[in-house]
């Protein structure tokens, strides 16, 4: 599951804290509205009773049937009115009165506006000749104008969400893009690069954070430069103890007679030929982490992969197919680093393949090596782990090869891709590097 980016958690934290202040704001209102709109019908309906009463006594002393004229209208939002006397007694009343449900009429307090089911009722003071009138007003014209109030303002409020969202969002990916950047730039951080983070114009509590960091990086590079000095110190102290035992142990095993001493002085020169490796590939590993690899120059990997081999043991090449264009095939790399790289490949596959099984070099035109060894698959959870440090797949190897090949490639701003099964095939092992070709290559 895809956590929620920290813009995302602002944009949407921020908008719910407003849809909550609006939802109170809409209640608040609501009950004004209804208050304010209570008191506003209710005064209508006051004037209306007075402004009624003397004309409903001149019908009522004249005997005229004629009723107040009102649209036509439902029951539930038509005005009902009756005139009374002192004793309680109905004298006049609207056709539609009788037809509604309204409190007995000697029961109402004069001069005050009451609820009644369904209704709001005011009956005014008795005048001189005793009569008062008792007027009703439903509520359904009060909930309807009520509701078509608050529709009228939640439709345009409730439309304004999406666009808070929206807002909001865009507001907060906009601040929160400082803190993207030093994530970015901390990312960007590893063995090969703890260069310091420049903060910049960033606000100052991120300024705060990328000084933690900086001093983070500042101790770790100090560790880590102290461990490549002491690897590269003793690999460089071992290379001669190193090369003079197993000189020692050849010529031991030249004037060895007895089948013990060969087999003791063999097992040594395996060992002190293994150590030999361990040395070279510790010195190239502190190369790789020093950043060897680029070149402002350009040169022809066609030829120095001829170099490279041709230094390479009998044995080694022997197993070689080796497919390389009939003209230079320029790139930007330093050719050391090349060479490094190009040799590790070549052991790699050497010491992972079937032995006398061949191992398949092919250069082209556009700086694209391949290196290609029979044996078992590599499982894909495994290949992105191959080029760790001391990561080991199979064999007796050290876990660097492929490491340095990758330190060295990602300087020279080229690509590594490992490829198992090889194309058209259910086993094998393809390494392919890509580098940065040079303008005008052929």
């Amino acid at each position: 599951m895809r956590r929620a980016s920290l813009s995302r958690r602002v944009a949407l934290f921020t908008t719910l804290g407003l849809a909550a202040v609006w939802a109170g704001a809409v209640l608040m209102m609501s009950a004004v509205l209804r208050s304010e709109q209570d008191e506003l019908f209710d005064q209508q309906l006051v004037q209306t009773a007075h402004v009624l009463l003397p004309l409903v006594e001149q019908m009522q002393a004249q005997d005229i049937p004629v009723e107040v004229p009102q649209p036509a209208i439902s029951m539930d939002e038509a005005l009902v009115y009756r005139l009374v006397a002192r004793d309680g007694r109905v004298l006049w009343q609207s056709e539609l009165a009788g037809r509604a449900t309204l409190p007995d009429a000697a029961g109402l307090t004069p001069g005050r506006v009451v609820p009644a089911p369904g209704y709001r009722l005011y009956a005014t003071p008795f005048d001189a000749a005793g009569h008062a009138l008792q007027i009703a007003a439903p509520l359904a014209e009060r909930r309807e104008a009520f509701r078509e109030g608050m529709t009228s303002f939640l439709l345009p409020m409730v439309a304004l969400l999406p666009l808070t969202w929206l807002i909001v969002g865009w507001i907060s990916r906009r601040s929160l893009a400082p803190l993207r950047e030093l994530g970015a730039e901390i990312a960007a951080r590893d063995g090969s690069r703890l260069d310091m983070i420049d903060a910049g114009d960033w606000p100052d509590d991120l300024v705060q954070i990328a000084g933690v960091v900086n001093g983070f990086i500042a101790r770790l590079s100090q560790a880590l430069e102290a461990e490549r000095a002491f690897a590269t110190n003793a690999a460089h102290e071992l290379r001669t103890p190193v090369a003079i035992a197993l000189a020692q142990a050849q010529q031991l095993r030249e004037t060895a007679t007895a089948p013990e001493q060969v087999a003791r002085l063999d097992a040594l020169e395996r060992a002190l030929q293994r150590m030999r490796r361990l040395v070279a590939r510790l010195l190239q590993l502190a190369r790789a982490d020093a950043g060897l690899g680029d070149s402002a120059e350009v040169h022809d990997l066609a030829a120095l992969t001829r170099l490279v081999l041709a230094e390479r043991a009998r044995s080694d090449t022997a197993r070689l197919a080796v497919d390389l264009p009939s003209g230079p095939v320029m790139a930007r790399i330093d050719p050391d680093a090349f060479a490094i790289v190009l040799s590790n490949l070549i052991d790699n596959a050497l010491q992972h393949s079937p032995p006398d099984s061949p191992v398949r070099l092919h250069l082209w035109q556009g700086a694209v090596l391949e290196v290609a060894n029979e044996g078992a698959a590599v499982a894909a959870a495994d290949l992105a782990g191959l080029t760790l440090r001391f990561a080991r797949h199979r064999g007796d190897g050290f876990g660097l090869g492929l490491h340095i090949c990758q330190q060295i490639v990602s300087a020279a701003e080229g690509k590594l891709e490992f490829i198992s099964p090889a194309p058209a095939r259910r086993d094998g092992f393809v390494v392919r590097v890509t580098l940065s070709p040079a303008v005008g290559n052929p």
